[in-house]
């Protein structure tokens, strides 16, 4: 007991300031996005661009917003990109995830620092900005492409809002409610040590290791 409360008390950096600063102008700018869309895409929603300041200009800002965030992204990629390869351990770990879903995480292969999860989430948050970015490019100067070219890249935007916001939903979800204490890794940059050996052992290992 006592060397888990050890554990408990003892805390580990898991993001830098730099990290922190960049997942939060992307989780706020695609939070922006993701409401303004919902507005611009269906009827139902046209209430939220009202209380993003107005139909014409939560529509315009929609435009600019994606260029920050497209920007937030690519930085993230070529920061983080080495770090969400796909291994034979995530694969296994991909064939057993509903031991992740009933909290039996140690019936799984060790961890490292992103689980496979978090890694897949990363590559579609990644591949679907490419779609979010050039399609946008095409809506936004419609007059320069072919019409054809206009209603896919219409098309695409739409089902890569779905993906990637699906995949927003759950990742706040898991970030906060699903796996407690995941969050603070996020706000101060720092996890206990308790909380890092159970959800990524192999990280700690390493960490402990240096």
């Amino acid at each position: 007991m006592e060397d888990v409360k050890k554990l408990e008390d003892t805390e580990i950096e898991r993001f830098s300031r730099w990290d922190r600063l960049l997942h939060w102008i992307v989780a706020i700018s695609f939070l922006y996005l993701f409401l303004s869309g919902l507005g611009i895409y269906s009827p139902r929603f046209h209430w939220l661009l009202w209380i993003l300041g107005g139909g014409e200009f939560a529509a315009w800002l929609h435009r600019w917003v994606g260029i920050v965030y497209s920007v937030g992204v690519l930085l993230m990629f070529l920061r983080w990109a080495k770090d969400f390869m796909l291994a034979g351990d995530d694969i296994r770990w991909l064939k057993g995830v509903k031991y992740y879903i009933r909290g039996e995480e140690e019936k799984l292969p060790e961890v490292g620092k992103y689980n496979a999860g978090q890694k897949l989430f990363g590559w579609v948050v990644f591949v679907g900005t490419l779609v979010f970015l050039l399609s946008g490019i095409v809506m936004w100067f419609p007059g320069s492409f072919p019409s054809y070219v206009v209603r896919v890249a219409i098309v695409l935007h739409d089902v890569a809002f779905i993906i990637v916001g699906a995949g927003f939903i759950v990742h706040v979800y898991m970030g906060t409610i699903g796996v407690p204490g995941s969050l603070s890794g996020m706000i101060t940059g720092k996890v206990s040590a308790l909380w890092a050996m159970y959800h990524h052992p192999k990280w700690f290992k390493e960490v402990m290791r240096r």
